[in-house]
């Protein structure tokens, strides 16, 4: 839920005030809470406190999460040829992919190298003490980053009093046609309505409404793809089959590895034959040959696993690497990040956020093997939302949210004015 409202308000504050700040928000929104897990007291020391403020770190990590992930994605992309955007965005997930492997190695080496009592004892907050480096990051670009705001006139900060003022004005100068107000007043009152009207209430209009669908959809599989392939992989490999994979975190880190530079190359080939093409073949694969792969790994063997989760990795990536692309085309600049976060965080939030515990529940209930059909069964709900985003026209401009609303204030104005003349 906080990560939904992180996207909402990062959002707004990125469509209305610049796509640097909230980039920037959502930077130092992550830097306090992560640092400050690192310094909670254990129950021992306060009680119940501990778990209040484990659960607010993590609440506030959550509302950055919800943010930080489209707001650095729109940034970074529009700044960018539009022609090359499937390429950089592929290289944006190969940096998000960079981040799950040092967590995952920091993770590996802190189990290695430290007994249990000292992992309990102190070791688990090394990893969250590493999150000050975040800090300088949100300083630099807040300092020397170029703001972008494609917005800028949009709108405002101000409240709608000013509207009902300039729609007063002009039901009396309207009258008087001799003036030539009529076309001035028409255009303030279309003018101050596209200023007064928030993002996230353009995000919802009618025909917004499919993109939005769509950027639900279509992200599950890149979700509940990754989360089950490198998150709960390393635990299904070394707790829930027996034989359990000999060094399961370290295959898992290794076989990750092979996830994160065909990315580039999905990316690119996007770029040259069309996102929905490369993400298709991508989604197909997957939901083939993932299951086969998954029957290998819960065999226990360690060399077999590895390939066999490589190979998910590698056919993951192509429908992974051009989908930060994708998401961004479905919408125009005016209710790009509102959009992109809304669609992003529920469909992740669904598919990641609850496929590792259906998985597990799938191996107590039916079996090691069971966890096989979470892959096609995601791969389906892709395509569908696929075919839907076929259904919606990537316009760079605002005509396809604002274009009804100008003209229907134009239509107004010239019959309010030909009324006019004939009264007179």
């Amino acid at each position: 839920m906080y990560i939904y409202k992180g996207g909402i308000i990062t959002g707004n504050i990125g469509d209305a005030h610049g796509r640097k700040k909230a980039l920037v928000f959502s930077l130092f929104c992550m830097t306090v809470p992560t640092v400050a897990m690192g310094f909670l007291p254990t129950y021992k020391q306060v009680g119940g406190w501990s778990t209040t403020l484990l659960v607010i770190c993590r609440l506030l990590q959550g509302f950055s999460v919800g943010g930080q992930l489209p707001s650095s994605l729109v940034y970074t992309l529009e700044q960018k040829p539009r022609q090359h955007w499937g390429y950089y965005g592929s290289m944006f997930s190969l940096a998000c992919g960079m981040g799950s492997v040092l967590g995952n190695l920091v993770g590996a080496l802190i189990r290695q190298l430290l007994t249990d009592e000292q992992l309990l004892e102190w070791g688990w907050r090394v990893a969250f003490f590493t999150g000050i480096l975040i800090l300088p990051v949100a300083i630099y670009l807040h300092l020397y980053g170029r703001e972008h705001n494609p917005n800028e006139g949009h709108y405002n900060n101000e409240n709608d009093d000013g509207l009902d003022e300039l729609i007063d004005e002009a039901t009396v100068t309207s009258v008087d046609q001799r003036s030539g107000r009529s076309n001035t007043m028409a255009e303030s009152i279309t003018s101050s309505i596209i200023q007064n009207t928030r993002p996230l209430q353009h995000s919802f209009k009618r025909d917004n409404l499919a993109a939005l669908l769509s950027s639900f959809l279509t992200p599950m599989l890149a979700g509940a793809g990754y989360y089950i392939t490198f998150v709960w992989m390393s635990i299904y490999m070394s707790t829930l089959i027996d034989p359990p994979v000999q060094s399961a975190f370290w295959v898992n880190l290794l076989a990750s590895l092979f996830h994160l530079f065909p990315v580039v190359l999905a990316g690119w080939l996007s770029d040259i034959y069309g996102r929905n093409r490369v993400m298709s073949v991508g989604a197909v694969s997957v939901g083939i040959v993932a299951p086969f792969m998954l029957w290998i790994i819960s065999r226990g063997k360690t060399v077999d696993a590895f390939f066999a989760q490589a190979c998910i990795g590698i056919l993951l990536s192509l429908f992974s690497g051009p989908i930060f692309a994708w998401l961004p085309e479905k919408f125009p600049p005016s209710v790009r990040l509102t959009s992109a976060a809304l669609g992003w965080n529920a469909g992740i939030c669904v598919s990641a956020g609850f496929s590792p515990a259906v998985a597990t529940s799938l191996v107590h209930r039916f079996g090691k093997v069971a966890p096989a059909s979470i892959y096609p069964f995601f791969a389906v709900i892709a395509l569908i939302g696929m075919f839907i985003s076929t259904k919606v026209h990537n316009e760079e401009d605002e005509s396809r949210i604002i274009a009804g609303t100008k003209a229907t204030l134009t239509l107004d104005s010239e019959f309010t004015d030909e009324a006019s003349t004939r009264l007179l």
